[in-house]
């Protein structure tokens, strides 16, 4: 009972930190629409860096990736490989570059540059691409607070009810007081607590089961020490390589993330965030592979390889570690279900409507209170979708993040390196990406062969250069680049 009460008492402090960020970002940044939406794009290196990497993750990094160590071995470092490969990409290519363009054109959504920099005057790219984000961020954002509910349950605080309501409640309860501010600045707090707990807590587990000798020994015995997996260099073990690494596909094209990229306070900013961003990946992917891998030792007979934290931390740890490690994995939660939820609602009402209003002026208050309204409802509607399906979720975060980055991806990366691309080419990948996604992910022949984002991204980055090239880029565009 005291244990539970320590624990208890530790994630409520945590929980109460999180509301005060809430209320500082009310007081700061409410003011205006611009504010409230993007920060008045004043944020530096390390919220933009340690925001975005704490929001593009989610509970997959604290429970998944390790529970992958655990039940894969060390063929799971392709996952936390491949993750590294997509901050790579962001840092080398994407975040110093789409701050400069997205800066010429004052946007604050990445529905916003896209219009901008194809000179989409119909409005086209930015209507799909607002309701593509909503459909698949507020689905996401379910799984979060699903995945909210599961771990305050599983580490014996409350009911799986009543932690859907808790995780749900208080994320939207700072999101609508701060908006992006609180987004951004509760996403560092939590960022830094799960590097924190991936830097320690892998260490205290090799050293726990043995040593690496005794890891390396135990792993041998059980098949688990290659690369390529226990199936070895077969068809389907290069299909768990070429799909594991496919999930880097998704990051450049992930508008939650690359948002950050648009509100960092300048170039030299974005560049600073790059390295700090790459140097966060590989502390807390590589770390939560090594934790899975030494729990396999620790605890063999584990029903659930996802519990290897939360059962490590139980076994080991102290209650005030305890309910630390719990606020950890939640911040894994809340760090890109808020960054979903303010998103989703910002395309609603920034894309679908006042972009789309002309010679109409909507007040700055109207438009807080608008957006507002929006996250509540969008909020809302994922609570009570995840209190009454208590089993929609990790599954639908790979299948969302295949969509998004098989539709967005593509367009960011030529949007930002070729004169030639077309509004054309960028409408053929927002109908192509989230369609073959639908698609081969609901033939159990093709799910079962790779993960759907590989062909998705393919298909969409073929036509939409095909397409491109059929087309006509406006005159305008070869003069911004040159």
């Amino acid at each position: 009972m005291a244990h539970s009460v320590a624990i208890m008492v530790t994630f409520v402090v945590y929980l109460i930190v999180l509301l005060l960020i809430g209320y500082w970002g009310d007081r700061k940044f409410s003011r205006s629409y611009r504010d409230f939406v993007t920060a008045g794009k004043s944020l530096g290196a390390w919220v933009t860096a340690i925001s975005a990497s704490a929001s593009s993750e989610s509970a997959w990094v604290m429970l998944g990736l390790s529970g992958m160590g655990y039940t894969k071995g060390l063929a799971a470092y392709w996952a936390a490989f491949a993750c590294i490969i997509g901050y790579f990409v962001n840092a080398l290519w994407v975040m110093a570059k789409l701050r400069k363009m997205s800066g010429q054109f004052d946007s604050y959504t990445v529905s916003d540059f896209i219009e901008s920099r194809l000179f989409d005057r119909g409005h086209t790219l930015r209507i799909i691409s607002a309701i593509i984000i909503s459909v698949f961020m507020l689905s996401y954002v379910i799984a979060q607070f699903v995945g909210s509910g599961k771990t305050i349950s599983g580490m014996g605080i409350t009911s799986y009810t009543n932690g859907v309501l808790i995780g749900g409640i208080i994320i939207t309860a700072y999101v609508l007081l701060g908006g992006y501010a609180a987004v951004a600045f509760t996403d560092l707090l939590q960022g830094l607590l799960m590097a924190a707990v991936m830097i320690t807590f892998p260490v205290l587990a090799v050293i726990e089961a043995g040593g690496i000798g005794n890891l390396t020994r135990t792993l041998h015995s059980l098949n688990l020490l290659s690369l390529t997996g226990s199936t070895g260099l077969t068809m389907a073990g290069v299909g768990f390589i070429l799909g594991t690494l496919g999930i880097s596909l998704g990051y450049p094209g992930m508008p939650h993330v690359i948002v950050r990229f648009i509100t960092v306070r300048d170039i030299k900013e974005a560049k600073r965030a790059a390295f700090i961003s790459i140097t966060w990946a590989i502390l807390v992917l590589f770390g939560s592979v090594t934790l899975g891998i030494a729990a396999r030792v620790l605890f063999p007979g584990l029903e659930d390889a996802e519990r290897a934290l939360p059962t490590f931390t139980v076994t080991y740890l102290p209650p005030v570690l305890a309910g630390i490690v719990l606020s950890a994995i939640t911040a894994a939660i809340m760090s890109t279900a808020d960054s979903q939820l303010m998103y989703a609602s910002t395309a609603v009402v920034n894309d679908l409507w006042l972009k789309l209003k002309k010679n109409v002026s909507i007040s700055e208050r109207k438009l807080v209170r608008s957006t507002r309204i929006v996250i509540g409802i969008m909020a809302l509607l994922a609570l009570l979708t995840a209190l009454y399906e208590e089993k929609y979720i990790y599954g639908f975060v790979l299948y969302a993040w295949s969509a998004l980055g098989a539709a967005f991806t593509p367009i960011i990366l030529l949007s930002l390196y070729w004169k030639r691309y077309t509004r054309w080419g960028a409408l053929a990948s927002l109908i192509s990406g989230p369609l073959v996604t639908v698609i081969w992910h609901n033939v159990p022949v093709l799910s079962k062969a790779i993960y759907e984002l590989v062909p998705a991204f393919l298909v969409s980055l073929i036509l939409s250069v095909i397409v491109s090239l059929l087309t006509k880029a406006p005159d305008e565009i070869m003069e911004l680049m040159d």
